[in-house]
Protein backbone atom coordinates (compact mmCIF):
# COMPACT_ATOMS: atom_id res chain seq x y z
CA UNK A 1 0.00 0.00 0.00
CA UNK A 2 1.53 3.53 -1.21
CA UNK A 3 1.25 6.03 1.30
CA UNK A 4 0.70 8.79 -1.25
CA UNK A 5 -2.60 6.85 -2.18
CA UNK A 6 -4.05 6.96 1.24
CA UNK A 7 -3.34 10.24 1.40
CA UNK A 8 -5.14 11.00 -2.04
CA UNK A 9 -7.78 9.20 -1.11
CA UNK A 10 -7.88 10.45 2.27
CA UNK A 11 -7.97 13.79 0.91
CA UNK A 12 -11.01 13.03 -1.44
CA UNK A 13 -12.72 11.37 1.13
CA UNK A 14 -12.79 14.69 3.57
CA UNK A 15 -13.84 16.61 0.65
CA UNK A 16 -16.49 14.17 0.08
CA UNK A 17 -17.37 14.92 4.02
CA UNK A 18 -17.26 18.83 4.03
CA UNK A 19 -21.16 20.24 4.55
CA UNK A 20 -20.67 23.40 2.77
CA UNK A 21 -19.95 21.26 -0.70
CA UNK A 22 -22.33 19.02 -0.01
CA UNK A 23 -24.97 21.60 0.70
CA UNK A 24 -23.80 23.61 -2.98
CA UNK A 25 -24.36 20.04 -4.52
CA UNK A 26 -28.08 19.68 -3.08
CA UNK A 27 -28.62 23.10 -3.94
CA UNK A 28 -27.45 22.32 -7.39
CA UNK A 29 -29.75 19.35 -7.67
CA UNK A 30 -32.88 21.34 -6.36
CA UNK A 31 -32.09 24.18 -9.20
CA UNK A 32 -31.85 21.04 -11.77
CA UNK A 33 -34.98 19.74 -11.40
CA UNK A 34 -33.61 16.09 -11.88
CA UNK A 35 -32.35 17.40 -15.65
CA UNK A 36 -28.72 17.31 -16.54
CA UNK A 37 -27.06 16.99 -12.93
CA UNK A 38 -29.16 13.93 -12.36
CA UNK A 39 -29.24 12.26 -15.44
CA UNK A 40 -25.10 11.07 -15.16
CA UNK A 41 -25.72 9.59 -12.16
CA UNK A 42 -28.97 7.82 -12.77
CA UNK A 43 -27.31 6.47 -16.41
CA UNK A 44 -24.56 4.91 -15.07
CA UNK A 45 -26.67 3.22 -12.19
CA UNK A 46 -29.23 2.42 -14.51
CA UNK A 47 -26.59 0.49 -16.84
CA UNK A 48 -24.95 -1.34 -13.84
CA UNK A 49 -28.17 -2.65 -12.05
CA UNK A 50 -29.31 -4.11 -15.64
CA UNK A 51 -25.84 -6.22 -15.49
CA UNK A 52 -26.39 -7.19 -12.20
CA UNK A 53 -30.06 -8.17 -12.16
CA UNK A 54 -30.08 -9.46 -15.68
CA UNK A 55 -26.62 -11.31 -16.17
CA UNK A 56 -25.09 -11.95 -12.55
CA UNK A 57 -28.57 -12.16 -10.97
CA UNK A 58 -27.19 -12.21 -7.22
CA UNK A 59 -29.47 -14.29 -4.50
CA UNK A 60 -29.40 -14.18 -0.83
CA UNK A 61 -26.65 -17.09 -0.91
CA UNK A 62 -23.89 -14.51 -2.64
CA UNK A 63 -20.85 -13.70 -1.43
CA UNK A 64 -19.98 -10.42 -2.49
CA UNK A 65 -16.66 -7.90 -2.82
CA UNK A 66 -16.34 -4.40 -3.53
CA UNK A 67 -13.36 -3.24 -4.35
CA UNK A 68 -12.53 0.29 -4.07
CA UNK A 69 -15.80 1.04 -2.22
CA UNK A 70 -15.00 4.95 -0.96
CA UNK A 71 -18.32 6.28 0.43
CA UNK A 72 -20.41 3.82 -0.20
CA UNK A 73 -22.25 4.42 -3.16
CA UNK A 74 -23.18 0.93 -4.24
CA UNK A 75 -23.19 -0.90 -0.81
CA UNK A 76 -26.83 -0.36 -0.52
CA UNK A 77 -27.66 -2.10 -3.73
CA UNK A 78 -25.32 -4.70 -3.60
CA UNK A 79 -26.53 -5.69 0.03
CA UNK A 80 -30.34 -5.79 -0.68
CA UNK A 81 -29.74 -8.44 -3.84
CA UNK A 82 -27.00 -10.50 -1.70
CA UNK A 83 -26.11 -12.74 1.99
CA UNK A 84 -22.82 -10.87 2.60
CA UNK A 85 -20.79 -7.40 0.99
CA UNK A 86 -17.30 -7.33 1.73
CA UNK A 87 -16.28 -3.75 1.46
CA UNK A 88 -12.54 -2.53 1.02
CA UNK A 89 -10.74 0.78 0.09
CA UNK A 90 -7.29 1.89 0.81
CA UNK A 91 -8.12 5.36 2.77
CA UNK A 92 -9.27 4.49 6.23
CA UNK A 93 -11.36 7.82 6.21
CA UNK A 94 -13.26 6.22 2.71
CA UNK A 95 -13.89 3.16 4.52
CA UNK A 96 -15.05 5.41 7.99
CA UNK A 97 -17.60 7.55 5.65
CA UNK A 98 -18.91 4.19 4.00
CA UNK A 99 -19.58 2.61 8.09
CA UNK A 100 -21.56 6.05 8.48
CA UNK A 101 -23.86 5.62 5.58
CA UNK A 102 -24.46 1.63 6.12
CA UNK A 103 -25.60 2.78 9.92
CA UNK A 104 -27.52 5.30 8.43
CA UNK A 105 -29.53 2.89 6.11
CA UNK A 106 -29.58 0.28 8.63
CA UNK A 107 -27.37 -2.61 6.19
CA UNK A 108 -26.63 -5.46 8.70
CA UNK A 109 -24.61 -7.82 6.25
CA UNK A 110 -22.01 -5.75 5.23
CA UNK A 111 -18.17 -5.59 6.78
CA UNK A 112 -15.07 -3.63 5.76
CA UNK A 113 -11.76 -3.66 5.36
CA UNK A 114 -8.90 -1.21 4.86
CA UNK A 115 -6.95 -2.92 1.89
CA UNK A 116 -4.90 -3.03 -1.33
CA UNK A 117 -6.48 -4.48 -4.28
CA UNK A 118 -3.13 -5.97 -5.18
CA UNK A 119 -2.71 -7.54 -1.92
CA UNK A 120 -6.27 -9.34 -1.01
CA UNK A 121 -6.16 -10.72 2.36
CA UNK A 122 -8.84 -13.13 1.44
CA UNK A 123 -8.72 -16.82 0.43
CA UNK A 124 -9.00 -18.23 -3.07
CA UNK A 125 -12.36 -18.39 -4.82
CA UNK A 126 -14.12 -16.76 -1.52
CA UNK A 127 -16.62 -14.54 -3.83
CA UNK A 128 -19.59 -15.46 -6.32
CA UNK A 129 -19.35 -11.40 -7.29
CA UNK A 130 -16.73 -8.85 -7.32
CA UNK A 131 -17.77 -5.24 -8.18
CA UNK A 132 -15.04 -3.17 -9.35
CA UNK A 133 -16.20 0.49 -10.36
CA UNK A 134 -13.81 2.87 -11.63
CA UNK A 135 -11.20 1.25 -9.72
CA UNK A 136 -8.59 0.29 -11.32
CA UNK A 137 -8.30 3.29 -13.69
CA UNK A 138 -6.23 4.59 -10.77
CA UNK A 139 -4.19 2.36 -10.27
CA UNK A 140 -1.27 4.02 -12.97
CA UNK A 141 1.23 1.37 -12.14
CA UNK A 142 1.22 -1.83 -14.94
CA UNK A 143 2.75 -4.42 -12.92
CA UNK A 144 0.62 -2.97 -9.72
CA UNK A 145 -2.48 -2.97 -12.30
CA UNK A 146 -1.89 -6.45 -13.36
CA UNK A 147 -1.73 -7.97 -9.83
CA UNK A 148 -4.75 -6.14 -8.92
CA UNK A 149 -6.82 -8.00 -11.42
CA UNK A 150 -4.89 -11.29 -10.86
CA UNK A 151 -6.00 -10.72 -6.71
CA UNK A 152 -9.51 -9.98 -8.17
CA UNK A 153 -9.54 -13.45 -9.78
CA UNK A 154 -7.80 -15.40 -7.55
CA UNK A 155 -10.64 -14.74 -4.98
CA UNK A 156 -13.86 -14.99 -7.51
CA UNK A 157 -15.34 -18.62 -7.31
CA UNK A 158 -15.41 -20.11 -10.69
CA UNK A 159 -18.04 -19.23 -12.78
CA UNK A 160 -18.46 -15.94 -10.45
CA UNK A 161 -18.73 -12.56 -11.98
CA UNK A 162 -16.19 -9.59 -11.99
CA UNK A 163 -17.85 -6.16 -12.92
CA UNK A 164 -15.83 -3.41 -14.08
CA UNK A 165 -16.73 0.60 -15.10
CA UNK A 166 -13.23 2.24 -16.42
CA UNK A 167 -12.52 5.27 -18.75
CA UNK A 168 -12.36 4.22 -22.09
CA UNK A 169 -9.32 6.15 -24.72
CA UNK A 170 -11.30 8.45 -26.65
CA UNK A 171 -9.30 11.70 -29.04
CA UNK A 172 -10.33 14.17 -25.74
CA UNK A 173 -10.02 12.15 -22.09
CA UNK A 174 -6.47 12.34 -21.81
CA UNK A 175 -6.47 15.84 -21.35
CA UNK A 176 -9.12 16.20 -19.33
CA UNK A 177 -8.88 13.27 -17.12
CA UNK A 178 -5.04 13.39 -15.93
CA UNK A 179 -5.73 11.73 -12.66
CA UNK A 180 -6.58 8.09 -14.46
CA UNK A 181 -4.67 5.76 -16.08
CA UNK A 182 -6.26 4.79 -19.70
CA UNK A 183 -6.26 1.61 -21.22
CA UNK A 184 -7.29 -0.11 -23.93
CA UNK A 185 -10.42 -3.07 -23.57
CA UNK A 186 -8.43 -4.94 -25.45
CA UNK A 187 -5.91 -4.79 -22.48
CA UNK A 188 -8.34 -5.44 -19.99
CA UNK A 189 -9.67 -8.37 -22.00
CA UNK A 190 -5.99 -10.06 -22.12
CA UNK A 191 -5.17 -9.24 -18.65
CA UNK A 192 -8.33 -10.87 -17.00
CA UNK A 193 -7.52 -13.88 -19.89
CA UNK A 194 -4.70 -14.00 -18.46
CA UNK A 195 -5.31 -14.72 -15.14
CA UNK A 196 -8.24 -17.04 -15.73
CA UNK A 197 -11.83 -15.20 -16.81
CA UNK A 198 -13.38 -14.02 -20.00
CA UNK A 199 -15.11 -10.64 -21.19
CA UNK A 200 -18.97 -11.62 -21.61
CA UNK A 201 -20.44 -8.86 -22.12
CA UNK A 202 -19.78 -5.31 -22.47
CA UNK A 203 -21.20 -1.77 -22.92
CA UNK A 204 -20.20 2.03 -23.89
CA UNK A 205 -20.94 4.26 -21.34
CA UNK A 206 -20.84 8.61 -21.37
CA UNK A 207 -20.88 7.98 -25.62
CA UNK A 208 -23.28 11.91 -24.62
CA UNK A 209 -20.71 13.19 -22.78
CA UNK A 210 -20.02 16.01 -25.24
CA UNK A 211 -23.64 16.63 -25.15
CA UNK A 212 -24.05 16.40 -22.02
CA UNK A 213 -21.28 18.68 -20.93
CA UNK A 214 -22.58 21.98 -22.96
CA UNK A 215 -25.61 21.31 -22.04
CA UNK A 216 -24.63 21.40 -18.45
CA UNK A 217 -22.93 24.38 -19.35
CA UNK A 218 -25.72 26.34 -20.78
CA UNK A 219 -28.24 25.59 -18.23
CA UNK A 220 -26.01 26.50 -15.17
CA UNK A 221 -25.44 29.34 -17.39
CA UNK A 222 -29.10 30.43 -16.98
CA UNK A 223 -28.56 30.29 -13.49
CA UNK A 224 -25.94 32.28 -12.71
CA UNK A 225 -26.98 35.52 -11.16
CA UNK A 226 -24.52 37.86 -13.06
CA UNK A 227 -25.57 36.17 -16.06
CA UNK A 228 -28.91 37.05 -14.85
CA UNK A 229 -28.45 40.48 -14.23
CA UNK A 230 -26.46 41.15 -17.62
CA UNK A 231 -29.86 39.38 -19.20
CA UNK A 232 -32.22 41.59 -17.44
CA UNK A 233 -30.62 45.19 -17.89
CA UNK A 234 -30.59 44.32 -21.70
CA UNK A 235 -34.22 43.09 -21.96
CA UNK A 236 -32.19 39.82 -23.22
CA UNK A 237 -34.40 37.32 -20.66
CA UNK A 238 -35.29 35.07 -23.73
CA UNK A 239 -31.52 34.41 -24.12
CA UNK A 240 -32.12 33.09 -20.35
CA UNK A 241 -34.52 30.90 -21.19
CA UNK A 242 -32.55 29.67 -24.24
CA UNK A 243 -29.96 28.55 -22.49
CA UNK A 244 -32.52 26.43 -20.08
CA UNK A 245 -34.72 24.84 -22.80
CA UNK A 246 -31.11 24.00 -24.67
CA UNK A 247 -30.27 21.60 -21.22
CA UNK A 248 -32.71 20.02 -21.65
CA UNK A 249 -33.00 19.22 -25.24
CA UNK A 250 -29.21 18.22 -24.46
CA UNK A 251 -30.51 16.01 -21.74
CA UNK A 252 -33.08 14.32 -23.81
CA UNK A 253 -30.21 14.12 -26.84
CA UNK A 254 -28.06 12.37 -24.42
CA UNK A 255 -30.73 10.02 -23.33
CA UNK A 256 -31.55 9.10 -26.90
CA UNK A 257 -27.82 8.34 -27.63
CA UNK A 258 -26.75 6.34 -24.63
CA UNK A 259 -29.94 4.09 -24.57
CA UNK A 260 -30.44 3.57 -27.98
CA UNK A 261 -26.84 4.15 -29.90
CA UNK A 262 -24.11 3.00 -26.90
CA UNK A 263 -24.64 -0.71 -28.08
CA UNK A 264 -24.18 0.07 -31.77
CA UNK A 265 -20.61 0.25 -32.86
CA UNK A 266 -20.33 3.97 -32.33
CA UNK A 267 -19.70 2.70 -28.76
CA UNK A 268 -16.54 2.81 -29.46
CA UNK A 269 -16.15 6.66 -29.46
CA UNK A 270 -17.92 6.56 -25.98
CA UNK A 271 -15.89 7.89 -23.38
CA UNK A 272 -16.45 4.91 -20.69
CA UNK A 273 -17.23 1.20 -20.66
CA UNK A 274 -18.52 -1.67 -18.39
CA UNK A 275 -16.80 -4.74 -18.81
CA UNK A 276 -18.19 -7.77 -17.19
CA UNK A 277 -15.99 -10.59 -17.05
CA UNK A 278 -16.48 -14.75 -16.15
CA UNK A 279 -14.19 -16.76 -14.19
CA UNK A 280 -13.63 -19.93 -15.96
CA UNK A 281 -14.21 -23.51 -14.93
CA UNK A 282 -10.93 -24.78 -13.49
Amino acid sequence: MRNSEVEYWDYVALEAKNYEKLMRLEKWKRVARNWLAHYADKRTKDFVLNVVDKLVKLDDSAKVLDVGCGPGKWLKILAERSGLVTAIDISPKMVFLAEERVMMERLTNVTFYVMDVSRLGFPDKTYDFVNCITVLQHVFDDNHWKRAIHEIVRVTKPNGYILLFETAPNFTIKKRTPHVAIRTMRRYEKEFRDAGASLVYWRSVDLSLPVTFFGLRGYAASFNKKVYFFFSEKNLLWTAAFLSFLSQAACFLARFIDYKLAETPLGFLSFGRILLFRKLKE
